[in-house]
């Protein structure tokens, strides 16, 4: 992963964190647009296979089934 793509995936990491946290419809609404666009982004950096793939280990990682 290169600088410019850890960056934006720190940005995403922080948004969704922020999105979870939020009350405010409207707010949420106005971070799911952001979120979309910083995920756009990041995937077009990568290319599609690429974060396809990174995205589907993350899922992994964090699964409950890899807590057992």
């Amino acid at each position: 992963m290169t600088e410019s793509q850890s960056f934006l995936f720190r940005k995403i990491l922080d948004l969704n964190w922020d999105l979870n946290q939020e009350v405010d419809v409207v707010k949420q609404w106005e971070m799911i647009k952001e979120l979309s666009s910083l995920k756009h982004e990041l995937r077009n950096d990568m290319g599609s296979n690429a974060y396809d793939k990174f995205m589907e280990n993350g899922r992994k990682m964090f699964s409950q089934e890899s807590s057992l």
